[in-house]
């Protein structure tokens, strides 16, 4: 029988939520995007093998996972240890990457801290490429990160500015859908604040991971939707174009069921080759 159960890695920074699918030696670590939690790759949990593991992750200020302290920024060091004392929890050394979106940051960043010991990676619309606007909003300095902090608390009049932008062309009407969808709420308004301020520091080193993947040739595939106005196939071709055996895969969707696409995806590719090994 699989096993499939929460775990909680207590860490000295905070507790990391996951949950584990099935027991096998091949071990995948699955991240999702900002504002969803584990259950974002329910999708994907059919297409595991009896031979996988998944262990599919809440990311911190989500789901079930916590920070201690916003005073303490999540750095890259950080980041290893917990990954160090992630592996000795499980007991595997190899393993997959799975990463969408803000998950897709997590999996450029676990793979430049262990280029060695990363199989494959599957990056989905992954951030941390191409910097995105809300990112950088919250890496101002001084009087523009407490200006950030007053529209994420007091929203009305930056939603109004954004609407007088939007009719004057300024701003794409899909990037106004995405932060009015993030940030309808307080709670999810301070979810963007903490998040974005604690993450600051984890920033991957595109140059060294290139370098790395096209030394070890570890196979990486990324995967955009035609329709995602946030994160385009033309954005991440500066990447993509220095790994000659990088495999591109553009699907008919837009940025929020690029998960649920996917594994469809993934699904009837292992289908169709198991109808050519038969």
């Amino acid at each position: 029988m699989s096993i499939n159960r929460m775990e909680f890695l207590e860490t000295a920074f905070g507790n990391l939520a996951y949950q584990k699918h099935g027991s096998g030696s091949e071990v995948s670590l699955l991240f999702h995007g900002f504002g969803q939690n584990l259950k974002a790759y329910d999708a994907f949990i059919t297409l595991r093998k009896p031979n996988e593991t998944f262990l599919v992750f809440d990311l911190f200020y989500h789901g079930q996972s916590s920070w201690k302290s916003i005073n303490q920024k999540l750095t890259k060091e950080i980041w290893r240890s917990i990954l160090i004392q992630l592996m000795e929890k499980e007991g595997f050394d190899r393993f997959h990457l799975i990463g969408y979106s803000m998950g897709g940051k997590f999996s450029l960043l676990t793979y430049e801290l262990f280029p060695c010991h990363v199989k494959s990676l599957l990056l989905m619309a992954p951030d941390g490429i191409k910097t995105g606007f809300w990112y950088n909003m919250a890496t101002f300095p001084g009087i523009l990160n407490r200006l950030f902090k007053h529209v994420v608390f007091h929203p009305k009049r930056f939603f109004k500015t954004m609407e007088v932008l939007n009719r004057l062309g300024v701003l794409q009407s899909s990037l106004m859908k995405f932060v009015k969808s993030q940030m309808k709420t307080r709670t999810m308004r301070a979810q963007v604040y903490f998040t974005w301020n604690v993450f600051k520091p984890l920033r991957p080193d595109l140059g060294s991971i290139i370098k790395m993947i096209r030394l070890n040739q570890s196979p990486i595939t990324l995967v955009t939707g035609k329709y995602d106005m946030m994160i385009t196939t033309s954005n991440l071709e500066k990447f993509s174009s220095k790994i000659a055996h990088l495999k591109t895969v553009e699907l008919e969707c837009g940025h929020n069921t690029l998960i649920e696409e996917t594994a469809i995806y993934l699904k009837s590719f292992n289908d169709r080759n198991v109808g050519h090994s038969g």
